[in-house]
């Protein structure tokens, strides 16, 4: 390309722009663009209230009846309070049981039953005393102290033999041994002996070869 060439193409876009450059002021500054730049009530474009329209518009030049306000304060985030719920990782101890109910107060009629039982067993540990305290006043035999060794002879005549560590005794039945011991019964393995002056005393029985108790 030639530069006469590339100097007209030069020339014709300058040309364009001014005049697109032309339109442009005359669209906005002109009699229908001034309502388009400051709005319809004097407020710069994007404030609430100016909507600026296109010039072929037929209501481009109507005036905005209502302003809606712009709250600030909506648009602040608001705070929320949150409640957690019991944590499953944390083991809480469960709240006691409550106490039980007092015990309701006995009636006349229970007074009266607990009253009596009392007195019923204060009299039996007063009777359980006093027959304690008489078999303690009561006299006694003196204990038999010897060692039964064995018997011998006949069924008819059997001699139970005695000691006392020093002295033998052989009695049979019937007889009496130093004057406070009776031989009651003579048996094979045993012997039983009774006190001189206590007929109700129960018998001792004595084992061959164990001391007596």
């Amino acid at each position: 390309m030639s530069t006469t060439a590339k100097e007209s193409r030069t020339k014709v876009l300058l040309g364009i722009l001014g005049v697109l450059l032309l339109w442009m002021a005359w669209h906005y500054l002109g009699p229908e663009g001034g309502d388009q730049i400051s709005g319809s009530n004097g407020m710069p474009p994007g404030v609430a209230g100016a909507i600026p329209r296109a010039s072929g518009d037929p209501d481009a030049k109507k005036q905005v009846e209502f302003v809606e306000e712009l709250r600030v304060a909506d648009l602040v985030g608001q705070s929320h309070s949150f409640t957690p719920g019991r944590d499953p990782w944390h083991f809480v101890e469960p709240p006691p049981p409550p106490p039980p109910p007092p015990p309701k107060p006995p009636s006349q009629a229970e007074l009266d039953r607990m009253r009596q039982e009392q007195e019923r067993l204060a009299r039996e540990r007063a009777a359980i005393l006093a027959q304690q305290q008489a078999e303690a006043a009561k006299p006694k035999p003196q204990p038999f102290t010897m060692n039964y060794l064995g018997n011998f002879g006949s069924p008819q005549k059997r001699l139970a033999v005695f000691t006392d560590g020093k002295t033998i005794y052989n009695a049979q039945e019937g007889e009496v041994l130093e004057g406070k011991f009776i031989v009651a019964h003579i048996g094979y393995e045993s012997v039983d002996i009774q006190f001189v002056g206590f007929p109700d005393w129960p018998a001792q029985r004595l084992a061959v070869g164990r001391p007596s108790r």
